[in-house]
């Protein structure tokens, strides 16, 4: 054989090896359906945050979080919300306090045991959501009175 052919060889033997091994990668382990999972539903700053704690998961065209910004549609927070509402293996759902207000009218018609819906004050919405709280509670007194 030739030098050249030789190389050529050499070259297509080295390129099979690296294909055989990035086939080997993509193959996935099947998921665990008793591992249960975290879902978010936040703003940027809130959700890098909890990804950097390790509640991040991507598989299959499913991740378990969205980023909210100015431009997402009510739509695409409903249709998420509820793709995460009904996967048997999310236990928990964070929402924080702006996409709860606008999700309001879907959390009501949540009557499911789990997941269970976290809404979470962030910088911005704190003094609204604690006078809402506070407004709340004294609903609570003055009914108990009457």
């Amino acid at each position: 054989m030739s030098e050249k052919a030789q190389q050529k060889k050499h070259a297509s033997d080295e390129e099979s090896e690296e294909e055989s091994d990035e086939e080997e990668l993509i193959v996935e382990e099947p998921e665990d359906p008793s591992v249960i999972r975290i879902g978010v539903i936040a703003d940027t700053e809130v959700t890098l945050g909890l990804l950097l704690a390790g509640i991040g998961y991507h598989r299959e065209n499913f991740r378990n979080y969205l980023m909210v910004e100015h431009g997402t549609t009510l739509d695409e927070l409903e249709e998420f919300f509820q793709a995460l509402y009904k996967r048997p293996n999310i236990g928990i759902i964070l929402l924080d306090y702006p996409s709860a207000k606008r999700l309001n009218h879907v959390l009501d018609k949540c009557k499911k045991m789990l997941p269970i819906v976290v809404i979470l004050p962030t910088k911005a919405s704190i003094i609204p959501y604690m006078e809402e709280k506070d407004r709340q509670r004294r609903q609570r007194q003055r009914d108990a009175y009457m």
